[in-house]
């Protein structure tokens, strides 16, 4: 930021007071019991950023540079997420990632299903989550070491639950068979299942095969028999998901579903084109002008988002205890205050 630019100059000072209210509403009014109350001081309220900036720089033993540091953390992270260029064309994005999936659900009476025809697999729900929350996406990249807005995945997402772990798997194949997702552009190390034991259900299904072509069941035996077989309840150990996956550390080692980010390729289009198109008139500086015939139609860009498949038993296990959203919300803003926070934290006597 240039402070010598008014309107720059008067971005970061929105930055600080939103940074200020921010530690006040989610660290300070709500400390848990084993530390002692704080409050910020009116020197760090009332300072500008030049004062924080060299209160952060001063004794790393004094309180105050302690609040300066506490402050820039999240001024910094907010700077991230006010700065996200995908943020201006966020309706043009939703439409692009959400429009296709809308186009595959369909109600009949009561029934909710996933495609028409032969094809079509019930469901329970069907969720989209059309962006997050700024303070939420705050909070979740202040806990983080890399607190910059490229980290969050889920600004959009959408969530199937079945009646079964047999139609999840539908589900998963219904997607890639209809295009909805580009798997080449499935991200691998965001790619989870912790719902079916994959192994145990590719043994199950070659036995059963096996019995199918030697005629010993019919279509319908070989998908009753696999839709009700036990290998459905035998879902990795909490142990071995931690140890095969690199999960987040907030979420419960009993949570459980099938989950993986996409990147979208958008096409936003160019504002400078269409006014270009309805313009005749020359500009006079060369730069702006070379600029200015260059524009592209469009914006052509990646964006990120999630896809989660689980069954009503398990969506249900997932809402409650230390699974639910409320508990992994706790979890990440106490990891959150201590990072910003650190030795501001004084335990209670």
């Amino acid at each position: 930021y240039d402070l010598h630019v008014p309107e720059e100059a008067e971005e970061v000072h929105r930055l600080q007071r939103e940074a200020i209210d921010f530690v006040q509403t989610y660290f300070l009014e709500d400390v848990e019991e084993d530390y002692e109350a704080l409050s910020i001081p009116y020197s760090i309220i009332n300072a500008d950023v030049c004062d924080l900036l060299l209160l952060a720089s001063s004794n790393p033993r004094a309180s105050l540079q302690k609040w300066a540091c506490a402050v820039l953390r999240v001024m910094h992270t907010l700077a991230h997420v006010v700065s996200d260029l995908s943020a201006h064309y966020f309706p043009d994005i939703q439409q692009q990632v959400l429009g296709p999936y809308y186009n595959h659900i369909h109600q009949e009476g009561d029934q909710l299903f996933l495609g028409t025809g032969e094809q079509a697999i019930p469901l329970v729900e069907f969720n989209a989550k059309a962006g997050k929350r700024r303070d939420s996406a705050i909070m979740k990249l202040l806990h983080k070491r890399e607190n910059v807005a490229a980290d969050i995945f889920d600004r959009i997402g959408v969530r199937f639950v079945t009646h079964d772990r047999m139609d999840a798997l539908l589900v998963l194949r219904y997607l890639r068979e209809h295009h909805l997702v580009p798997f080449p552009n499935v991200k691998p190390s965001r790619s989870v299942n912790t719902l079916i034991h994959i192994d145990k259900f590719r043994k199950t299904f070659r036995e059963l095969f096996h019995r199918y072509r030697n005629r010993e069941i019919n279509d319908n035996e070989f998908e009753q028999i696999l839709r009700h077989s036990a290998q459905f309840r035998d879902v990795l150990s909490p142990r071995q998901v931690h140890r095969m996956f690199n999960r987040n550390p907030f979420t419960s080692k009993t949570y459980r579903s099938m989950q993986f980010t996409v990147r979208q390729f958008v096409r936003i289009t160019n504002p400078l084109y269409q006014f270009k198109q309805d313009m005749n008139a020359p500009i006079d500086d060369s730069v702006a002008q070379a600029r200015f015939e260059a524009a592209r139609p469009y914006y052509r860009f990646f964006f990120p988002y999630e896809v989660q498949i689980v069954d009503i038993e398990t969506h249900q296990n997932n809402r409650s205890g230390s699974s639910s959203h409320d508990t992994y919300k706790q979890r990440q803003r106490k990891a959150a205050r201590k990072r910003v926070l650190g030795s501001l934290l004084k335990p209670r006597s």
